[in-house]
C-alpha cells in the first residue's frame, strides 16, 4: 500500500514539473504567435485573392473535364449493363444469316397485259 502511494506521489510530482515546464515553453509560443502574425495575414490576404482569381480562372476549364469524365463513365456504365446480352446479338446476327442463305430469292411477277392494247 505504501508502495502505491509513492508512486502516486511521484506521479503527481512529475506532473507538477512537467507543467512548469510547459507554462514557459506556451508562452514562448504564444509570443512567436503574435510576432508572426502581421506576416500570415498578409500571405493569406495575398495568396487568398490569387487563388480566388486563379479558381475563376480555371473554373470553366475544370467544369469542362468534369462533363467530359462524367459522360465518359455513363457510356462506359451502359456498354457494361448491355456487355452480356453480346452473345445473343451474335446468335440472332446468325440466324438471320442462315436465313438469308436458305431463302429463296423473290421471283419476278410477269406485267399484267394491257387491257386498251
Amino acid at each position: 500500500m505504501i508502495t502505491f502511494l509513492l508512486l502516486c506521489a511521484l506521479g503527481v510530482a512529475a506532473c507538477v514539473v512537467l507543467g512548469v515546464v510547459a507554462l514557459p515553453l506556451l508562452a514562448i509560443g504564444g509570443i512567436i504567435w503574435l510576432i508572426t502574425f502581421p506576416i500570415r495575414i498578409l500571405f493569406k490576404l495575398l495568396f487568398g485573392l490569387g487563388g480566388a482569381l486563379l479558381g475563376l480562372v480555371l473554373a470553366p476549364v475544370i467544369a469542362v473535364v468534369v462533363a467530359i469524365v462524367v459522360a465518359v463513365a455513363l457510356i462506359g456504365a451502359v456498354l457494361s449493363l448491355v456487355a452480356p446480352l453480346l452473345p445473343l446479338v451474335l446468335l440472332g446476327f446468325f440466324a438471320w444469316a442462315v436465313y438469308r442463305l436458305t431463302s429463296r430469292g423473290a421471283t419476278a411477277v410477269p406485267p399484267m397485259p394491257d387491257r386498251w392494247s
